[in-house]
Order: C-alpha cells, then structure tokens, then sequence
C-alpha cells in the first residue's frame, strides 16, 4: 500500500505543478487550501496525462499515415493500468513528458478562469449569473475600462487621483498601488500635491474607489495643453 501511494504520488507530480502555477497566475479568492490543492492536484494531474494521451494517439497516427510499413508500439500509456489494477507501473518518461505538459494546462485553465468563460457560458445559456470566483474589490479593479480612479480615503480627509499599477486584498486588509498621483482634500477637493507612486494599505472597506470618467481626464489634459 505505501508503495502504490508513493508511485501515485510521483504519478500526480505533473498536477502538483500545475496547481502551483494556476494558484499563482490566476485572480481567486479566498485562497486555496490543502483540501482544494489535493483535489485540483489530481485533476489536473490526470489533465496532463489525458493531453499526453492524446498527443500519443495523434503521432502514431502521422506516423501510421507517412510511415504505413512500419510497425509502432502501442501509444497507451502505462499511467493507466493504475485504473484496472493496483500496481502501478511508472515510467518516467511519461511522468517527465506529463510534467513538461503541465505549464500549458496551467496556462489554458488561468485564460479559462481569467476571462470567465465558464460564467460567461453560464449567463448565456441563464444558468447563474455568478461573475467569477474573486471578491468584488478584485473583480471591480481588473475591469477593462478601470485605469484611472479616485480613491477617497475619509477617515484621513483625502482624495488621491491615480492610475491603477496594482492591487490585494487578505481577510483585513486591502493595497492599492498608484501611480501618477494626485493628492486633494477631500472636503474641498484642494489640490495639495503630486507624487509619482502611491502605496496604499487599509482595513477592509476603509477607501471608496470611483473609476475617473474620461470626460473629465480630457478636460484636464486640455489645461494642461493650454
């Protein structure tokens, strides 16, 4: 038993990868936990294999259609076997293939969960009408059309007019990075001064953030053009 968990897990190595590299690149909330990392391990464990699959299937049939008077091995993989018995047979070509393949499985389920394709789907066909698994701080400030904003900071009476560079939030906090910044006084919208980069780190809720309407950065760049 110990060994047929450690070939599974040596087996499962191209998953491990993937879930990494998808935890890194892709927008979610709240982070995953061990619970989840076991679960998207194994799936996308037997993502890798299942893509190697079928890469395997379509060389032997270029080769069978170019080379038709020679004989090749069967394209199943032994990784397989572990579905019929319980000895598994590893062989580490398939694992080091598998793993090689795991970046772009990585990339293809960040793409899908970043641009919401599923959800998308979704309220199409009027199945949910959920937007996407990230909070809506997150999901607000990765708009397209979100690059300039007014942050009002009321507590400390203060409006800061910026582009967006970037952004997190944890279970108290929320960063805001700016840049091109200008600073007013929130109740008389004074301008005070202007700063070149803007680190941001409140309590949750702490900060109203409004997109600027582009009428209004024409109007102003027209100001500064006379």
């Amino acid at each position: 038993m110990n060994e047929l968990a450690i070939a599974v897990g040596v087996i499962l190595f191209p998953g491990l990868i993937t879930v990494v590299i998808c935890d890194k690149i892709t927008v979610h909330s709240p982070r995953w936990g061990s619970f989840k990392y076991s679960v998207y391990s194994f799936i996308f464990g037997v993502s890798c294999y299942v893509a190697l699959q079928g890469l395997a299937y379509f060389w032997s049939w270029i080769a069978g259609c170019f080379f038709p008077t020679l004989s090749f091995a069967s394209p199943t993989l032994n990784v397989w076997t572990i579905a019929t018995t319980q000895r598994v047979s590893i062989d580490p070509s398939e694992v080091f293939l598998a793993t090689v393949l795991s970046p772009v499985i990585a990339a293809l389920v960040a793409f899908t969960v970043n641009h919401k394709l599923i959800n998308r789907v979704a309220q199409k066909l009027h199945v949910s009408s959920k937007y996407g698994d990230e909070n809506l701080f997150s999901f607000f400030l990765n708009a397209q059309n979100i690059d300039w904003v007014y942050v009002r900071d009321i507590p400390s009476k203060l409006t800061y007019q910026g582009r967006v560079v970037s952004f997190s939030e944890a279970d108290d906090m929320q960063e805001l990075v700016l840049s091109e910044v200008t600073v007013f006084a929130y109740e008389t919208s004074e301008e005070l001064y202007s700063i070149p980069l803007l680190y941001l780190s409140k309590a949750r809720g702490a900060f109203i953030i409004e997109a600027v309407p582009p009428e209004l950065l024409e109007a102003k760049n027209g100001k500064e053009a006379n």
